[in-house]
């Protein structure tokens, strides 16, 4: 079995999100059909966590893929659950640096905005 293919509506990668990601793949050194691993964990001061990881691995059942702005995005069903709608974008201003994330499922964020409550 393969891994589901979703459509970007589902999940939206900025450009500017997939530019980082990208610049980070360059950086290591690493091969450009490297995937954004995407999650929600349990924790954080909110009840979940978003998290993105570097994926070598081809998509397995399990997981959705799509691509955007040519970068592999891979989820696992139970977190795109939590993520659906979601935008991930990539903020970097003077007075913050990092991946964000516009959840419409989310009733409610921390201060840093890395967890969140459904």
């Amino acid at each position: 079995m393969t891994a589901q293919d979703t459509t970007e509506d589902t999940l939206v990668v900025t450009e500017r999100a997939a530019k980082e990601f990208k610049h980070i793949v360059t950086q290591k050194g690493l091969p450009e059909t490297t995937a954004m691993r995407l999650s929600v964990k349990g924790g954080g001061c909110s009840g979940f966590e978003y998290q993105i990881d570097i994926e070598h691995n081809e998509a397995d059942e399990f997981d959705i893929e799509s691509l955007q702005h040519g970068v592999r995005v891979v989820i696992d069903m139970k977190s795109e659950f939590y993520m659906a709608g979601t935008t991930i974008d990539f903020n970097d201003s003077l007075m913050e640096r990092g991946f964000t994330f516009k959840n419409p499922m989310a009733s409610g964020t921390c201060g840093c905005g890395s967890s969140f409550s459904v």
